[in-house]
């Protein structure tokens, strides 16, 4: 994970960037194999991709870096529809989309598709009941305890098998981050493994603050990448993506992004354009 989360529609959304879809790319040398780029991604994991819920738009990091590039390759960019997760992966793997706007790095990943170089690192952490009286210290702690992750959260290779073998963790794509939050409170799940800093954001905004809380210690750190699909003839495109990135983290506007995310009131605020930042 990514993660695919939805929040319930309490108050407005945060719209963090302004990005639109189905630009026509002009400029640059020809990439006459790739006419138009099909992307897809998270439907809701700020602040790296998510869908405005009017229209389908996807916003954030990962397409704000597409609508940069659409400075220099002629390519049409084309957003396909909010899908499961693991659906996203097989259209990937097949070729039916070209690239996927923001996944975890994993060694599985790294073998089946083209990444990118990173575009951010995320913390992933657990949440629990503010009232829990035998916090967990650890991943350990958490055995025999009941979780929940939302699909495409990656520990890593090591803590994976970990979990696997050793904790309860409830991973279907229910896509509602609301929902999950009301389920730890309601002693459903005791706890959730997901991104800290959306995490954190989801918890203020839904009206959670002072019943769940994040545990200080990290579950894990995983770099947040592009992951083109090895049978798409877009993936030529991947070294113009790379030069994207490390311009706009030389740069910090991606470190911005992320501050911005942090310190902007919940997920109503709106945020300097895409076009203003990347510029």
């Amino acid at each position: 994970m990514g993660q695919s989360i939805k929040p319930r529609r309490r108050g407005g959304l945060f719209a963090f960037l302004v990005v639109f879809s189905g630009v026509l790319f002009a400029g640059g040398p020809a990439y006459s194999s790739c006419d138009v780029l099909k992307v897809n991604g998270a439907n809701e994991w700020r602040p790296f991709s998510w869908r405005t819920p009017e229209l389908g738009e996807m916003k954030g990091i990962f397409p704000a870096i597409i609508h940069h590039v659409s400075k220099t390759v002629p390519v049409r960019s084309e957003y396909g529809p909010d899908l499961p997760w693991n659906r996203l992966f097989a259209l990937l793997e097949h070729g039916s989309i070209d690239v996927l706007a923001g996944a975890y790095l994993s060694a599985e990943r790294q073998n089946k598709f083209e990444l990118s170089h990173p575009v951010h690192e995320d913390e992933v952490t657990v949440f629990i009941r503010a009232g829990m009286k035998a916090k967990p210290d650890g991943l350990d702690g958490l055995i025999g305890l009941r979780g929940r992750a939302p699909y495409g959260v990656h520990l890593g290779e090591d803590n994976n098998k970990f979990a696997a073998d050793n904790l309860v963790i409830d991973s279907q794509s229910l896509d509602d981050i609301a929902g999950d939050l009301e389920m730890l409170t309601d002693g459903r799940f005791d706890y959730i493994l997901m991104s800290r800093s959306y995490g954190k954001k989801a918890v203020s905004t839904f009206g959670f603050d002072g019943q769940i809380e994040d545990v200080p210690w990290t579950a894990a750190r995983r770099s947040v990448h592009f992951m083109f699909s090895k049978e798409s003839p877009c993936v030529t495109l991947l070294p113009e993506f790379n030069a994207v990135i490390d311009e706009q983290l030389q740069a910090g506007f991606l470190d911005e992004f992320q501050t911005g995310f942090d310190t902007a009131g919940g997920f109503k605020n709106t945020p300097p354009s895409a076009d203003t930042i990347a510029e």
